[in-house]
């Protein structure tokens, strides 16, 4: 399934999908190590399978991570974040703690933000106008209507 095809679902009918970025603590250049990144792109698989969803691309710059995530309708913005950066910090840290420790200090590998923004087949403008031209054309039909 392609991340721009819509899908149907329990009721719902749509795409889902979100463009997250995050970027490590101190915005420290991470991921110029090879290591970290294999590793994190490879948990990020795992994340995305225990909840149901897909990941549609993942992209790497030295000191911060782009993920393209799809099918996700039981999920917000926040709960993605909060899950994609929770589970790739703890197994990190973890795994790769002598890596992780010239880097940054603490129990920290993410700064506390994030970006997010959601990604659909059409633009804003495209849904402005069908919005409008759809509602004018209701309005439209109910005042023909009411004339008998």
């Amino acid at each position: 399934m392609s991340s721009d095809s819509l899908i149907s679902m329990n009721h719902a009918f749509g795409g889902w999908n979100f463009h997250l970025q995050f970027t490590p603590a101190f915005r420290r250049d991470m991921f110029r190590d090879g290591v970290l990144k294999e590793a994190c792109a490879s948990e990020a698989k795992r994340i995305a399978s225990a909840l149901g969803i897909e990941i549609g691309a993942s992209e790497f710059g030295p000191d911060h991570w782009h993920l393209f995530v799809c099918r996700c309708k039981n999920y917000s913005a926040s709960q993605l974040a909060q899950r994609f950066k929770g589970a790739t910090s703890r197994f990190l840290r973890l795994h790769f703690a002598e890596r992780v420790r010239t880097k940054l200090w603490g129990n920290r590998f993410w700064s506390g933000g994030y970006f997010a923004e959601t990604v659909g087949r059409v633009t804003a403008e495209t849904v402005r106008y069908y919005i409008e031209r759809q509602q004018r054309k209701h309005w439209e039909k109910q005042s023909v209507l009411s004339d008998f």
